[in-house]
């Protein structure tokens, strides 16, 4: 030992320390096989907490550099149902049109409920209702809100149809009557939900749900299309809405209560294209149809 420079004492402490190096970690490992399994754990982890704090150079970790920018975040919110309803009703309350005969007071409960088919004042109705008390009169009074006007019946029509229709005598000729709104061609759905608009005055409101549709093959011997004739509810209609307006919680229109032709006592909604279809075959075709969106037959 005496005999060795410095260089060599160096040497000789390191490989002194490597030789002891290699001796532990043998001794250590034939001591962590025979040793028991909370000791093992123990062990391990205090190795990877040693060498986590070499990668780090701390024992705790650095905040990451981060920049804080705007974030906007999109929320969709959903409508209520309830606030639909409210919001169909408001639409189409203007839109119900409650007849009398000429001369009634309108302070007396309406002959027959109907609704404003076009802007030109087209006026659809059901016509048992009218004929309750007697035949078509050549004249009736209709009320829209808090205006009156004369309406008078449209020639050639067969009252046992579903569906009757006056015209509105419009004092101005360039004035245009609030009409009701159209939507899709697709028929409704069953488990749709609509609105009837109607009682005994006009101001009773129904909500129901389409429970059943009825169809029949088209006249057309090439056509294998189906057409809509009628519609049921859940729960049943009251009575007391003959002619009331139905309407989607869209507010737009998807037909008008009828009594059901195999059950008078009972009332369907018959459909708005049923309704336009005859519209389309009166005498008069001049009127103007609003829509939301195409219509189809």
């Amino acid at each position: 030992m005496e005999d060795l420079n410095n260089r060599q004492m160096v040497l000789l402490t390191i490989f002194t320390s490597f030789i002891i190096s290699i001796a532990t970690g043998i001794i250590t490992v034939a001591m962590l096989q025979v040793a028991p399994e909370t000791v093992t754990q123990t062990v391990n982890k205090v190795v990877e907490h040693t060498i986590e704090r070499i990668v780090t150079g701390s024992s705790t970790p650095s905040a990451p550099n981060t920049t804080v920018t705007n974030v906007t975040k999109e929320v969709t919110v959903y409508a209520k149902e309830d606030d639909l309803v409210v919001s169909a009703v408001e639409k189409n309350q203007p839109r119900i049109a409650l007849i009398y005969a000429a001369g009634a007071a309108s302070s007396s409960d309406p002959q027959a409920l109907g609704f404003v088919v076009s802007r030109d004042g087209l006026i659809a109705t059901e016509p048992k209702t009218l004929i309750a008390n007697g035949p078509i009169a050549d004249s009736y009074m209709v009320m829209l809100r808090d205006k009156s006007y004369r309406a008078t019946p449209l020639p050639n029509q067969d009252t046992k149809q579903e569906v009757y229709f006056l015209k509105l005598n419009v004092p101005n000729a360039s004035s245009t009557i609030d009409a009701v709104t159209y939507g899709r061609s697709d028929n409704p759905k069953v488990a749709q939900t609509v609105v009837v608009l109607g009682g005994t005055d006009g101001t009773g409101v129904f909500k129901a749900t389409i429970s059943k549709l009825r169809f029949v093959k088209s006249d057309a011997t090439s056509s294998p299309e189906q057409l809509l004739t009628g519609m049921t509810t859940n729960p049943k209609i009251p009575d007391q809405n003959d002619g009331a307006l139905v309407v989607n919680l869209d507010g737009q229109v998807v037909g008008m209560v009828v009594p059901d032709p195999t059950d008078i006592t009972k009332y369907i909604i018959y459909p708005i294209s049923r309704i336009l279809d005859q519209v389309v075959s009166l005498p008069s075709k001049t009127s103007e149809h609003t829509q939301d969106r195409p219509l189809g037959g």
